[in-house]
């Protein structure tokens, strides 16, 4: 059917002749289309990869000793730490301890890991480190996971088990540190405690996901732990808010830098 171009201005009939060309002319929307996607095609700009699909890089395992990250296909992320022993059974086959605390303590005191000032005020007759706690020979002894057994500071008890400093303000935070340490069975594991100069983050190496650096940091920012885009702790900085405060980052924000 023809278009009636009566009563339109010279310019606007020669448009609406061009337009029904087009229109009429057979594939002419198709080869436009395909004009269309060849020019995107060419400024298409590869996607940069992060390592090389089938490469291995180093981590640290659960229990401390090295392992490996496997780049998968794509070439953009690395899988979990791999090549680790698994933990012995933490609570000897009993599913944990269930008990409040040994003899001799206080019946109407504070129960197993709660804060306290003094020995009195536990159930258990024993306040170490601001809670609660109990002694032991094995992780068992404790109530697993919530706690682990830890030797430290000339003494050998259960302590809470933390993920960030936040999980230690209960307990007097400072001078209680959330801190890596190891447990009894020398597996790596983060406690609350009175590190003081001995308080420690995550070792350089340790699993993370890719910029989360609370994992590494445990919450104590200006430390110089991060986690990078290979998805392990490292030291370094992104920006100045991971550096002491007299120091400053050499990082623009995108890749791992110094702090100077």
């Amino acid at each position: 059917m023809r278009r009636d171009l009566r009563g339109l201005s010279a310019p606007r009939r020669e448009a609406a002749r061009w337009s029904s060309a087009w229109l009429a002319a057979p594939g002419a929307l198709l080869a436009l289309g395909l004009f269309v996607a060849a020019a995107c095609g060419e400024e298409t700009v590869p996607l940069e990869t992060l390592c090389d699909p089938g490469t291995n890089i180093f981590c640290r395992c659960p229990g401390g000793e090295p392992g490996t990250k496997l780049c998968n296909d794509a070439g953009d992320a690395f899988g979990e730490c791999d090549n680790c022993r698994e933990r012995e059974d933490p609570t000897g086959g009993s599913g944990g301890s269930t008990s409040s605390g040994g003899g001799g303590g206080n019946p109407d005191g504070a129960p197993f890991l709660r804060p306290c000032g003094l020995d009195s005020e536990c159930q258990s007759g024993l306040c170490e480190f601001g809670y609660c706690t109990r002694n032991c020979v094995k992780v068992s002894d404790c109530e697993y996971p919530a706690s682990e057994c830890v030797k430290r500071a000339g003494v050998q008890v259960c302590m809470p088990v933390c993920k960030t400093a936040l999980d230690c303000e209960a307990f007097g935070a400072p001078p209680s540190q959330c801190g890596f340490t190891t447990a009894v069975d020398n597996w790596g594991v983060t406690v609350c405690s009175n590190f003081g100069a001995e308080h420690r983050l995550m070792p350089a190496g340790t699993d993370c996901a890719p910029f989360d650096h609370e994992q590494c940091n445990l919450g104590y920012t200006a430390r110089e732990r991060v986690c990078g885009a290979e998805g392990v702790c490292e030291v370094g900085c992104f920006t100045k808010a991971d550096c002491a405060a007299s120091k400053s980052c050499s990082s623009s924000g995108s890749t791992l830098g110094k702090c100077n």
